[in-house]
């Protein structure tokens, strides 16, 4: 009889939890929030921008971090208020941006970046301002269009060292994997709480942009093409960027998050390096600053804006000279 008992209850289970399953299952992912840019098509993509054409050249393009919307960026553009034309956009799969093409090596992201901005109409050259893993596309920028680059500014910037130099960053690889696997699995199927306070700094945004890049982040896409691209930053885009020429004379401004190059030295001496890559560089640490934060909080983004102001002075001293 308690065998009976027993095996009635774990078919009661299995059935309760196959149940469960086929629900999850059949969710949907949630909706779309509304774009708060514009999208343009380039490169079989279309690509979703935030462009501002008025002020005096060059153009800064921004190139964001990984899994990040463009929107990360909104901070520093108020920042700098219009004084120069802009435009922060969303790689394939990011944000609102459509992944038709799965594109691997550094080049090609940067012959699609110049691809955008011709289609947006936004005259060269570029000052190219890169967060995270987004450092290591502008320097490929760079060594592809030399003639079209005004200037670099990296932000907390990988290093294409950095998992061979770091040992606190070698053992946050597989932690970063795992949290980008789950992310696919929770937003594809629904299962985020309405409260979910996961996505870190994007609260920090101006709250007309908050909503939208928290909203996005809830979708599948976004963490699918983080998982594409983090298999692509250390195996293809380090071996381009370590390979790509600077000369020597181009404006390189470098904004390092303090408690990053705290708590990590071998990052702090990477992002000292990347000053080096040119003799007309400044170096920023901003005290307190996290990896993302630095971007996304209100304050510390214009320490941000500040270093990029300094890169497209330097760039027109050089003009005139």
């Amino acid at each position: 009889m308690r065998a009976r008992t027993l095996g009635y209850a774990v078919a009661g289970s299995a059935a309760v939890l196959g149940a469960a399953v086929t629900s999850a299952l059949r969710r949907q992912p949630e909706p779309w929030p509304s774009a708060p840019g514009e999208l343009v098509e380039a490169g079989g993509e279309a690509l979703h921008a935030l462009v501002r054409r008025e002020g005096s050249g060059p153009t800064v393009v921004f190139e964001s971090a990984l899994s990040c919307p463009c929107t990360e960026w909104a901070w520093v553009l108020r920042a700098l208020d219009g004084a120069t034309p802009s435009v922060a956009y969303d790689r394939p799969g990011n944000g609102w941006s459509s992944r038709n093409t799965s594109r691997v090596d550094a080049a090609e992201y940067a012959g699609l970046t110049r691809e955008l901005l011709e289609a947006l109409d936004l005259p060269g050259p570029y000052l190219l301002v890169g967060h995270s893993v987004g450092g290591l596309l502008i320097r490929a920028f760079a060594d592809r269009y030399p003639a079209d680059t005004a200037g670099l500014v990296f932000v907390d910037s990988s290093h294409p060292e950095q998992l061979e130099r770091s040992s606190l960053q070698r053992e946050g690889v597989s932690l970063v994997q795992q949290g980008i696997n789950g992310m696919c699995l929770r937003t594809r199927f629904r299962l985020l709480a309405e409260d979910d306070a996961g996505f870190g700094a994007l609260n920090g945004l101006p709250v007309d942009v908050a909503k939208a890049s928290t909203g996005v982040m809830r979708r599948p896409e976004p963490w699918l093409a983080a998982r594409h691209e983090f298999a692509l930053w250390n195996t293809r885009w380090a071996g381009a960027a370590r390979q790509a020429k600077i000369p020597r004379g181009l404006p390189v401004g470098v904004v390092t998050a303090g408690r990053q190059a705290t708590t990590d030295l071998a990052h702090g001496r990477m992002q000292a390096e990347l000053a080096g890559l040119s003799d007309v560089s400044r170096h920023e640490v901003v005290k307190g600053a996290e990896h993302d934060s630095l971007v996304m909080d209100g304050q510390l983004a214009r320490s941000v804006a500040e270093v990029v102001r300094w890169a497209l002075a330097a760039h027109r001293e050089r003009e005139v000279a």
